[in-house]
């Protein structure tokens, strides 16, 4: 990574709050909408993974660039080359020779062929990948036969040796390890060594290591660590905190029915064909991101123009995605009911302390209206205490017909306040 020199490290600071109707957007292991306790208090909640992960594919879509993070790269870069005319079984095993040359430690091959660690990579390092194994078809080949045979010997060493002891039909241990992808591993780093070797190998260590290494405006936002391989980390510069409301709230069961309409028009059954639960809850969420811009460029290796881009699309990312869970039952669409964005030269700032007290229900305002005060209240205090040199510029935009104080400039649209925001972050990251 290039080390890029900035006059000043400039943050984008987003809040939002938003009302949601009666759903379940994100759901832990019993089924139930995440929760938390905040200020002593229950509070529903919507993890950073998910909202991550939500907010990343729609970015992914604006930008028109995508990064996926898969145990899947070598079965894909398999099918591309089975499409040029490659045998499957020996285009899968000089892909999966190809990954275990670059000889990092913790990665290898799980039983279904795939890695067995999850890689974050850019669309394209898959194709990257199978092109080079087809550059070098002819020089993988009589590696390829060396690992097949190799292979065939360990599986016919284990056979007989079950035979012997007379346990052939016992099935392993649970802590057994699978000893085919076990023996597949090391089989295939053996042949990966060699075919990296100085005296009789065709690549270089660094020429499938590369492919871990390339980055593009996704995976600079969205960061990347590979155990045990440096080289490929990125830190991140997008941070995400979990959503959480800015009240107390309690689950909901929700007993629901399923007709089974053949049999009614039979005459054979009538009422449900199904029994069942969901829980759900209704929340007015404050939701907060923080994007490290100089991290950004940084990252980009100084290209401003696509890191503006990428700021661009995350900011517009905040209207654009949807959480899915339970979309179909629920059709939780709704917009921020209130967007701040703050750009910053001295850190960043969460205004999650607004609702450490939970707001309370009112009989006819629900908790919109004393949400965003709370916010603007709490904007204002953080204000005289930091003081305001070190806010750019800030502005919102907001379903409200109240004023709010503290929160900067009043966008009339959300058109405008992208390019208000970006306007500021030109101006901050130029001195």
């Amino acid at each position: 990574m290039t080390s890029i020199s900035l006059p000043r490290a400039v943050y984008l600071d987003l809040a939002q709050i938003q009302a949601t109707p009666f759903a379940s957007a994100n759901r832990g292991r019993n089924g139930a909408p995440k929760s938390a306790v905040i200020g002593g208090v229950l509070r529903g909640r919507e993890s950073s993974q998910h909202e991550k992960y939500h907010q990343r594919g729609t970015v992914q879509e604006i930008l028109g660039v995508k990064a996926f993070r898969s145990r899947g790269a070598t079965l894909s870069a398999t099918a591309q080359l089975v499409q040029r005319g490659w045998d499957e079984a020996e285009a899968l095993t000089a892909v999966q020779m190809l990954l275990l040359s670059c000889q990092v430690k913790g990665v290898g091959i799980a039983d279904n062929g795939g890695t067995n660690v999850l890689l974050f990579l850019p669309e394209g390092a898959v194709t990257e990948l199978a092109d080079l194994a087809d550059r070098h078809r002819a020089e993988f080949a009589p590696f390829i036969a060396q690992a097949h045979a190799d292979l065939a010997k360990a599986a016919q060493k284990k056979t007989k040796a079950k035979t012997k002891d007379g346990d052939a039909e016992t099935a392993p241990a649970e802590d057994d390890e699978p000893e085919e992808d076990t023996n597949r591993t090391q089989v295939l780093t053996a042949q990966a060594k060699k075919i990296t070797d100085k005296k009789g190998g065709f690549l270089t260590k660094d020429d499938t290591l590369s492919l871990l290494r390339t980055r593009n405006a996704v995976i600079a936002a969205y960061g990347r660590m590979l155990a045990n391989e440096p080289g490929s980390t990125v830190e991140s510069a997008i941070q995400t905190a979990h959503a959480f409301s800015t009240h107390a709230v309690s689950t909901q069961l929700d007993s629901f029915t399923a007709v089974d309409e053949i049999l009614k028009e039979l005459g054979e059954a009538s009422g449900a064909g199904h029994l069942g639960e969901q829980r759900y809850n209704s929340t007015t969420l404050y939701r907060y991101s923080t994007l490290n811009i100089t991290k950004l460029i940084g990252n980009l290796d100084g290209d401003r123009t696509t890191a503006r881009d990428v700021v661009e699309a995350f900011l517009r990312s905040v209207v654009a995605h949807r959480n899915a869970g339970k979309v179909s039952a629920t059709a939780p669409h709704t917009v921020p009911h209130l967007l701040y964005a703050a750009v910053r030269t001295d850190r960043p700032v969460n205004l999650a302390g607004a609702f450490e007290e939970p707001v309370p229900a009112t009989a006819t305002g629900g908790y919109l209206t004393a949400s965003v005060t709370r916010l603007d209240t709490h904007a204002g205090a953080h204000h005289r205490f930091l003081g305001v040199k070190g806010i750019a510029g800030h502005a919102h935009v907001t379903l409200a017909d109240q004023e709010f104080t503290h929160l900067g400039d009043r966008a009339d649209n959300f058109d405008e306040f992208v390019s208000t925001t970006l306007a500021t972050i030109d101006k901050a990251i130029t001195g």
